[in-house]
């Protein structure tokens, strides 16, 4: 699976080979890379689905294994997380584990629909904390396909 920030645009390839086309909302400021929590950026580079689907406000939630060695090795130099910290995404990832969600950088990133709250908005309005938003339908469909440890890449 893979996103285009820019183009606001998810591309699924199937296991068949056929590919499906989504238009998605992103957080709201949603370009460059995600710095911390609170920040309202949606991050970019590899990461995985990191478990199961789950009901959310949002109707569904597919979670990331947001923050990635990448994301804690420059928030590490940056001075955002401790050497520790870095340390514990590193070993989550090695063991294939969903990393600590409560750094400075944040956590709880994924794929959602929009729920009753935000119905109708995804196509035209970046609205998340950092998360990928799609209409409900379209959050089925990926959850109905998708299975833990699928590849995510996100492109700026």
């Amino acid at each position: 699976m893979e996103v285009w920030k820019r183009e606001r645009r998810l591309r699924a390839v199937c296991g068949d080979g056929g590919e499906r086309e989504i238009r998605v909302a992103l957080g709201r400021e949603p370009l460059g890379d995600k710095n911390g929590a609170g920040d309202w950026r949606t991050p970019q580079g590899e990461y995985r689905i990191a478990g199961p689907a789950r009901e959310s406000r949002f109707h569904l939630f597919l979670p990331i294994d947001f923050p990635n060695p990448e994301d804690a090795a420059r928030a590490h130099a940056a001075g955002h997380i401790s050497r520790s910290e870095r340390d514990e995404i590193f070993a989550a990832h090695l063991r294939g584990e969903l990393p600590p969600q409560d750094t400075a950088l944040g956590g709880d990133l994924g794929f959602h629909g929009e729920g009753d709250e935000w119905r109708g908005f995804s196509p035209d309005l970046d609205w998340t904390y950092g998360c990928i938003a799609m209409s409900d339908v379209e959050i089925d469909f990926l959850v109905e396909r998708v299975t833990p440890d699928t590849r995510v890449r996100i492109h700026p």
